[in-house]
């Protein structure tokens, strides 16, 4: 894998709030492609010029390369017991590279960044509410696009077309675009190691780790239609499943983060404007 850099900027088209025509938003976008997946790289880049991004490329991880020494961030065992299944090496360095793009914005200079996975395309909307999200304080982490948003609760408008807020059933679904800021991602990374389950799921919960994740009620990039996950396919899931007595602590955690979700949908949050 290999995780891309982008700095978002502004089209010479474009006018905007902070500055000049042609400006660049202060703002590192990191995108996760595996190293083999030439023709994602191709349509993300691709994606990124209509929008006038600059990429920068960082070495990310490969799962299958892994050897047993790296693996000091993953709970085999645990694992099993809290989603029912064996862990795929795909899922593996999926997770881990989320944790370097993690590093990376905790490390760095930034006041947030965004994240996403090569499997996305970004969209006229993605730039302009980043630019309006800056101006708002209260949030560690935003999700820019789930697989589907139920009893969603909205907490704040962004811009003219968007809300940020909570579900109150979950999990989502995909890690695939999100938003966090750099005390976020210190946050994040403290709750999220060792791994213990998919990557996608453990992001959202932000009642385990203190931390004050929301998502948007649309979303703000597309899925590739050429996309395909190289996670695992559906044969995949089904093998690494555990029998079903064995699955019963999956179970009893599953029910018991539920109400947690709910609780944490109905809390209340302190999303306020950043004082200029």
């Amino acid at each position: 894998m290999v995780l891309l850099t982008f700095t978002l900027m502004r089209s010479t088209a474009d006018t905007t709030r902070n500055g000049p025509e042609g400006y660049s938003l202060p703002i590192p976008v990191y995108v996760i492609n595996l190293d083999r997946s030439h023709e994602r790289l191709q349509a993300v880049k691709d994606s990124a010029a209509r929008f006038h991004v600059a990429i920068h490329r960082i070495p990310a991880v490969d799962g299958r390369a892994l050897l047993p020494s790296s693996l000091a961030d993953l709970d085999e065992a645990g694992f099993r017991r809290y989603h029912g299944k064996n862990v795929m090496p795909a899922e593996i360095g999926c997770y881990f590279s989320h944790l370097n793009a993690l590093r990376e914005i905790a490390n760095g200079d930034a006041p947030h960044a965004v994240i996403v996975e090569d499997d996305i395309i970004f969209t006229h909307d993605f730039v302009p509410f980043i630019d309006a999200l800056a101006q708002v304080s209260g949030w560690d982490a935003v999700k820019l696009v789930n697989h589907r948003t139920p009893l969603f609760r909205s907490f704040r408008r962004i811009g003219s077309r968007f809300s940020i807020g909570r579900c109150a059933h979950g999990p989502l679904g995909s890690s695939a675009a999100y938003v966090v800021t750099r005390e976020g991602a210190k946050k994040i990374l403290a709750a999220l190691r060792p791994m213990r389950i998919p990557y996608d799921i453990a992001l959202e919960r932000g009642w385990s780790g203190n931390y004050a994740i929301f998502t948007t009620d649309r979303p703000l990039v597309e899925f590739s239609p050429q996309a395909v996950s190289t996670i695992a396919d559906r044969t995949a899931y089904a093998s690494a499943k555990l029998a079903v007595w064995k699955r019963i602590g999956a179970l009893m955690f599953r029910t018991s983060d539920y109400a947690r979700r709910i609780c944490f949908a109905c809390a209340p949050n302190h999303l306020t404007d950043v004082k200029e």
